[in-house]
């Protein structure tokens, strides 16, 4: 299973890294794994790299893509498909910071609702992997 952490990246910093998304990757990743006692310094750097998520909106806007959908299913902030057909089984979690997305297949179907948004990053902190959303168009 795979875990993707999602950001919402300001659009100055989408400008300066969307033909180089590793210094982004790094950066992210930097403030991933920084020590508790930097955590101060780490929020001011994150509040410049990305921007609030409206869990709110996006919880509705995910729910009404979804509900008829029979493999779907919600609890407050957490979206759950589970097809066993497609052997799909995704849990997106909507925070205020970011989204955690967590997949067992390569195409996960809320990918492509996110995808509608801008400057929407996608991290895998353990495999190494992060990419653009409007990359996967």
């Amino acid at each position: 299973m795979r875990k993707f952490y999602i950001f919402r990246i300001s659009e100055e910093f989408a400008i300066l890294t969307r033909e180089l998304p590793y210094n982004l990757y790094k950066t992210l990743e930097e403030l991933y794994y920084l020590k508790k006692q930097d955590y101060n310094i780490g929020v001011a750097i994150f509040e410049k790299v990305a921007l609030p998520i409206d869990k709110k909106n996006l919880n509705i806007r995910i729910f009404n893509d979804f509900k008829n959908n029979q493999y779907y299913t919600k609890f407050n902030n957490l979206h759950m498909i589970n097809n066993y057909y497609s052997n799909e089984k995704t849990t997106l979690a909507v925070n205020k910071a970011f989204l955690t997305l967590e997949t067992t297949t390569i195409h996960p179907s809320f990918l492509k609702e996110l995808n509608k948004s801008n400057y929407y990053f996608a991290c895998d902190f353990k495999n190494k992997d992060y990419f653009w959303l409007s990359s996967l168009a």
